[in-house]
């Protein structure tokens, strides 16, 4: 079976995943997202990020991390043959959060995100898989 299998990574341990995010100019950007479950938003990428990489832009929605911004992100994961475009968010501060935990974060994958797949994990690492 096909699949994206990370191991935990930061302080404490988190789970993450890949994604690429596909600019309006056709080309590829990688990042390293923390997963959290608990997010009711889709992808959140900083504010510079979101503005080269959007395809269209949304509207703002008030939070406690503050406003974010909003648009169409055309995201895909090759190893599990996921290829959308989703509705994504922008906060530097939730990047900031993230990277708390590990420098290497560069966004958040919310839930929504997550039940466009199959994921799960175990001791060791996080898996996704396709639908």
């Amino acid at each position: 079976m096909t699949e994206q299998r990370n191991p935990y990574r930061g302080s404490p341990p988190r789970a993450w995943l890949r994604v690429h995010v596909i600019g309006v100019d056709g080309r590829a950007s990688e990042k390293e997202l923390l997963v959290d479950t608990g997010s009711p938003f889709t992808l959140i990428l900083s504010t510079g990020e979101m503005q080269s990489l959007r395809q269209m832009t949304g509207t703002t929605v008030h939070t406690n991390f503050g406003v974010l911004t909003s648009g169409w992100l055309h995201v895909v994961i090759p190893e599990i043959g996921f290829d959308h475009h989703v509705f994504g968010y922008a906060s530097d501060e939730v990047v900031a959060a993230a990277q708390s935990s590990s420098p290497a974060f560069q966004g958040l994958a919310g839930l929504p995100l997550l039940r466009m797949m199959q994921y799960g994990g175990d001791a060791t690492s996080f898996w996704l898989r396709p639908q």
